[in-house]
């Protein structure tokens, strides 16, 4: 067995489960969660293996592919699937995207090792249908998005069965209509006032709260299911239809679907006028744009037309951060840059790394 034939096992694998979660939150709620988690897992591991299969297996345990062909190992956990995606794949999870799959493992392990306190009898078993078709949806929004856009070239020949499962828990919605129903009166109340409200991307229920103000970051969130996005506005260089970034820089305008990447939204949030004044007196012509920590990007972090520091990869707001320049390379990073003379920062390897080289 090849390192692609054991790609796609653990690909039909977390699908099987996805499917097999769906059908069962109505009448087992319990083993509904249980389903679910185990396919997020399986699939980071995938996104792990498509890169090197020694990644899938824990800290705790030295690589041995005999081992791993038979399934004879320890894998990594969610956080360590977290860290490996951030370190050695390059493409880490963002917070809120972290954040929803601990939400659903939390309730797994209280389920798996000791007992939830929502599962009990008739009347509460609606209660924790509806907070376990919450999670799963917002989970299920964002592991969606890493397989069909960031990480969508690993997963691309999975694409309709991928599709599938997602209309299949896009159903779900169905256990969340009797909250909408109650809240209908008010979102209509807030949207005469004035207020926006979209369809929200996790539920499918017009109740994602919005803004029309474009290059300032807003925080979101959905009346029913809760879901809260960190999202930013343009307007779309093709036709002026507003493009709103929900979490990070990849989007799509709807009306003329021009693709933006985070490189783009940098441009375009750049405010040229006060990088060429800040080059000006501080003599370095890259002053205007810095490296995100958070995310390893190069050059996404820009000061805005609103005079705000904002990272066009994961939309992190570093205005009230320090910003420094690395000792080494000279680059304006948002992280602490102390000792980086030797060290580097995260686009270099400071003189401790260039003179390794040299050595070499």
């Amino acid at each position: 067995m090849n390192n692609e034939e054991i790609f796609s096992r653990l690909i039909e694998n977390a699908l099987d489960f996805l499917s097999t979660a769906a059908l069962e939150v109505e009448n087992n709620p319990k083993y509904s969660v249980i389903h679910f988690y185990s396919a997020v897992e399986l699939f980071l591991k995938a996104r792990l293996l498509a890169d090197h299969w020694t990644l899938v297996i824990s800290k705790k345990q030295d690589p041995d592919w005999d081992k791993f062909i038979v399934g004879d190992f320890q894998s990594v956990t969610l956080g360590e699937a977290a860290i490996k995606l951030d370190k050695a794949v390059k493409s880490p999870l963002t917070k809120e995207e972290l954040d929803a799959f601990k939400s659903v493992g939390r309730h797994r392990n209280k389920i798996v090792h000791f007992y939830h306190k929502d599962h009990g009898d008739e009347a509460g078993n609606t209660t924790f249908r509806q907070s376990v078709v919450k999670q799963q949806l917002k989970a299920w929004h964002y592991l969606h998005s890493l397989l069909m856009n960031r990480w969508g070239s690993t997963f691309t020949d999975w694409e309709e069965a991928i599709s599938q499962v997602d209309t299949q828990l896009r159903d779900l919605h169905s256990f969340l209509q009797v909250i909408y129903d109650e809240l209908k009166a008010e979102i209509e109340a807030k949207i005469a006032a004035g207020e926006r409200f979209d369809k929200c991307p996790s539920c499918g229920f017009q109740a994602q709260s919005k803004s029309n103000d474009l290059h300032e970051l807003f925080q979101s969130e959905c009346l029913v299911c809760g879901l809260k996005e960190t999202e930013i506005n343009i307007k779309c260089e093709s036709c002026d239809h507003i493009v709103t970034f929900a979490s990070e820089g990849y989007s799509s305008c709807s009306n003329c679907k021009k693709h933006y990447e985070p490189k783009q939204l940098a441009e375009i949030l750049l405010d040229d006028n006060a990088a060429y004044s800040a080059a000006k007196e501080e003599g370095d012509f890259g002053w205007g744009v810095a490296n995100c920590s958070d995310c390893d990007s190069h050059h996404t972090v820009v000061n805005t037309t609103n005079q705000e520091w904002i990272c066009a990869c994961c939309l992190t707001d570093f205005t009230d951060c320090s910003l420094e320049a690395c000792e080494w390379c000279n680059e304006k990073n948002t992280g602490d840059m102390e000792m980086s003379y030797f060290s580097g920062c995260n686009m270099c390897e400071g003189s401790g790394g260039w003179y390794a080289g040299k050595d070499e």
